[in-house]
């Protein structure tokens, strides 16, 4: 009698090749894409005050006026070349072990929510405040790699997750100029799409089902960014 071998319920089902990691490839590519952009517009002056960072920097006057588009293009732009390596380096840690233990379609699910989870935070904790970078959408890797690991008793990711935060938070609680309100808010809703991402029996959903559920979570995020 033949039996049908069945996807793993604790692992996310990935090809055997580097192909796995495509998305996480992307990402880093916009990121890098973008500031090469920034870079070019404004050669002769900080990156902070050129062109593209104040037309889509997240700024909650600016969304109150109708630029919606700065809760997402926020999140791919950067104040400087070591802002943007520093974030890179997180990124590829992260989103290469969330992309391991998930699977690359949930881990941009949460990237997502990370991201529209830190502008929101930044729109009602910091309003007066011209805010861009990954690290929200990284925090929010974070914070689901840290659900993952604790409801599948993952050891070693919920370890790591929880290493990294911490150090991460630690080390820049008190530096000038980090959106520590960016950083946490991505850190909440990278947990609760790390949460909508297993099942009570611990068990990774469907993709998607769990496409279904984080982009209910987005939709929420993003109306509640623009509505607060």
């Amino acid at each position: 009698m033949s039996v049908t071998p069945t996807p793993s319920t604790r692992t996310a089902k990935q090809p055997a090749t580097a192909a796995r990691f495509t998305a996480l490839a992307v990402l880093v590519a916009l990121n890098v894409g973008i500031f090469l952009i920034e870079v070019a517009s404004a050669p002769f002056s900080d990156t902070l005050n050129g062109t593209l960072v104040q037309h889509g920097g997240l700024s909650a006057f600016e969304v109150d006026h109708g630029e919606w588009w700065r809760i997402v293009t926020s999140g791919f732009l950067h104040a400087s070349g070591a802002h943007l390596f520093g974030n890179l380096v997180a990124l590829l840690i992260l989103g290469g072990v969330l992309t391991l233990a998930i699977g690359q379609l949930r881990m941009v699910l949460v990237y997502a929510a990370g991201l529209l989870g830190s502008s929101f935070s930044v729109i009602v904790f910091a309003p007066d405040t011209l805010t861009v970078g990954a690290s929200g959408a990284i925090f929010g890797l974070a914070g689901g790699a840290l659900l993952v690991g604790w409801r599948q008793r993952r050891i070693f990711l919920l370890l790591f997750a929880a290493a990294w935060t911490l150090y991460t938070l630690s080390s820049t609680i008190f530096v000038p100029g980090i959106s520590q309100a960016g950083h946490f808010g991505g850190l909440v809703a990278g947990c609760l799409a790390g949460g909508l991402l297993v099942d009570d029996g611990a068990r990774l959903r469907s993709e998607g089902t769990a496409t279904a559920l984080v982009a209910a979570l987005l939709v929420i995020l993003f109306v509640g960014a623009l509505v607060v």
